[in-house]
């Protein structure tokens, strides 16, 4: 053990936990995350063996169950033997080819995080995670809240520590029980001095700051990514992954001092193993080379039936004629299906994948809308703001989302008089389905009859720091981009659909894993309107033909969202289609092709009331 190496040192563990921690976005922003992240710069198989020995990730499928897909042909017997070969040698193959096949191993996985901290429940009888995540979390909720709660955390310039100083000093009840707590709080007691209260050793300080964040990632996560960019919360809260360190070490505190007095031992005292590098090269492993070999297979197996399955379908003979009509779709695995079936269908048809913010960045401001949304990719930071003009039309409002329903008084008339109606409501919409106000707002798409601000005449028009539209400059270079990046730069069809995707949900914290992570968790229909409005610009047009890139006059964009739930599409501006165009979209496709239809124009999202 290098003793030195396992000094501690306060920002130097905050750095690498902030490096392996996930980078959780709030659920608005929260589409995806790799996991392994941290181990870019490894093998892949080394990072897989690396993090189930860290973390204790599962990151194979059990031996088991490769060898019940190998003998049920899911994994290709000579596939299998190829990748032996080709990894150990005609010399090594039949001693590999035994231990893949025949040799059991113990795969219980014994992870290095979580080990220290065990201790607490193995010597003292005591779950501190049990007996402080509760309170911690409500806490984080209340602080980190974004309007949803009645009455507002009291939140100070400084940050989140001063916030608990200041509801500590001014709350009727104590955050804390004991008062040792209390005073380490109120005298700013380091990271280093609490550690020293529970571990009592520098050796272990950072392997129980690991088990320590690692037993909550998400919240962690979340919060440093806050820190390093306090603008993924629409309204800004200031809060440091340290600050949470240190409020989760007092809480700590005060539950043992609680339990057992100021008396108790610290960790160290209990401890019978030495302080480990959490993060040292792991040591060569047999069990994790016969699951790396196992997996190669499975995949090359799969690989294999669906290159073979490419090759024998017959390629369909397109002659070089203008397409029936063209369509946009995101890259999407739910939208890659989508279009292919469309060009099955009709074979004089192309569509193209691309990434569905369309390469248009920027903020969204919908009407009445306090904050900006992002739509574009969660890393980039937009200079652009589009906003959405105000309609004649009000948006309903329901009787029941209203602060007074949260006073007393108002609460129990509401219970008594409308609780009753509601409930008939209820059971009478389980044979009569309808939507109130609050319900067919959740389904969040882009109003059919919303007007945006696109272009940008005066780049003196900001708001916020922010331009309010893209230039006629601006927007020709974003169009050239995207339809050189798409290869569609000639044979335009009448009608190119720019299809957006988005789903339908109701009362999901999740919900922005199901729209469009190319445009941070939400639905992409703003953005196909941006494009639409740019490509068919008449100055941008001129633009792309001294590029080269020769838009025919006929040829109109016309955005559209898929509703990825309901599998349905709606059409934005079809009025400013060309009577033409209008032919095109509901007359030949109807007559030749009434499943296109069916998927192109036979659904209609919910209307915002």
């Amino acid at each position: 053990m290098n003793v030195t190496s396992l000094r501690f040192v306060e920002e130097v563990t905050l750095h690498k936990l902030s490096h392996f921690l996930p980078a959780q976005n709030p659920l608005k922003d929260f589409v995806h995350h790799n996991t392994l992240h941290a181990f870019q710069d490894k093998d892949f198989f080394t990072a897989l063996q690396e993090s189930s020995e860290i973390f204790g990730y599962k990151t194979f499928l059990p031996l088991s169950d490769f060898k019940k897909k190998f003998k049920n042909d899911e994994i290709n017997s000579e596939v299998l033997y190829k990748i032996i070969y080709q990894k150990k040698g005609e010399d090594n193959f039949s001693i590999w080819k035994n231990l893949v096949l025949h040799k059991d191993y113990d795969e219980t996985i014994h992870p290095k995080i979580g080990k220290l901290r065990n201790l607490w429940k193995e010597k003292y009888a005591i779950n501190l995670d049990k007996s402080t995540h509760s309170l911690l979390f409500r806490l984080l909720c209340s602080y980190l809240d974004q309007g949803i709660s009645v009455w507002n955390f009291p939140i100070h310039k400084d940050g989140f520590l001063a916030s608990i100083k200041e509801l500590e000093k001014n709350g009727v009840f104590s955050i804390f029980s004991t008062s040792r707590a209390k005073a380490l709080l109120e005298n700013n007691a380091s990271i280093y001095k609490l550690l020293e209260i529970l571990v009592g050793d520098g050796l272990y300080f950072e392997n129980y700051l690991f088990d320590q964040q690692f037993s909550h990632p998400g919240w962690s996560g979340m919060v440093s990514t806050l820190e390093s960019n306090p603008t993924s919360l629409l309204d800004e809260r200031k809060i440091t992954l340290k600050e949470l360190i240190t409020f989760e070490l007092l809480l700590e505190i005060d539950t043992l001092d609680n339990k057992f007095g100021e008396n108790w031992e610290p960790l160290i005292t209990k401890i019978n193993f030495d302080a480990e590098n959490l993060f040292s090269q792991s040591p060569y492993s047999e069990y994790f080379e016969v699951l790396s070999i196992w997996q190669e297979a499975f995949e090359w197996t799969f690989y294999n039936q669906a290159l073979s399955g490419l090759q024998q379908k017959t390629a369909l003979n397109k002659l070089d004629i203008t397409p029936k009509f063209q369509g946009l779709f995101c890259m999407d695995d739910r939208e890659c299906s989508f279009r292919r079936h469309i060009e099955f269908l009709e074979p004089n048809a192309k569509t193209f994948g691309t990434a569905a913010f369309f390469n248009f960045e920027f903020f969204y401001q919908p009407i009445n809308g306090k904050f900006f949304t992002k739509l574009c990719p969660a890393p980039v930071t937009p200079k652009y703001l589009i906003k959405e003009l105000p309609r004649k039309k009000k948006r309903a409002k329901d009787f029941h989302y209203n602060k007074k329903s949260h006073s007393l008084l108002f609460g129990w008339i509401i219970s008594q008089t409308l609780g009753y109606t509601s409930a008939f409501k209820l059971f009478l919409n389980i044979f009569k389905p309808s939507m109130s106000p609050a319900t067919s707002s959740s389904f969040k798409h882009l109003n059919k009859k919303s007007q945006l601000v696109i272009e940008n005449t005066n780049s003196n028009d900001q708001q916020d720091g922010l331009q309010i539209g893209f230039s006629v400059e601006e927007m020709a270079i974003r169009v050239e981009n995207i339809l050189k990046s798409i290869g569609l730069v000639e044979n335009f069809a009448p009608i190119v659909y720019v299809v957006g995707h988005g789903a339908t949900s109701v009362n999901n914290t999740h919900f922005a894993g199901y729209d469009c992570g190319a445009c941070s968790g939400r639905p992409s229909s703003v953005n196909a309107k941006v494009l639409s409005f740019a490509a068919n610009h008449e100055k941008v047009r001129k633009i792309l033909s001294e590029k080269g890139i020769f838009i025919p006059n006929e040829t109109q964009f016309l955005p559209a969202l898929h509703d990825t739930t309901r599998d349905e599409i709606v059409f934005y501006d079809e009025s400013l289609l060309s009577e033409k165009n209008k032919e095109v979209l509901l007359g030949p496709l109807s007559a030749n092709n009434p499943v296109v239809v069916q998927m192109l124009g036979g659904g209609q999202l919910p209307s915002e009331p």
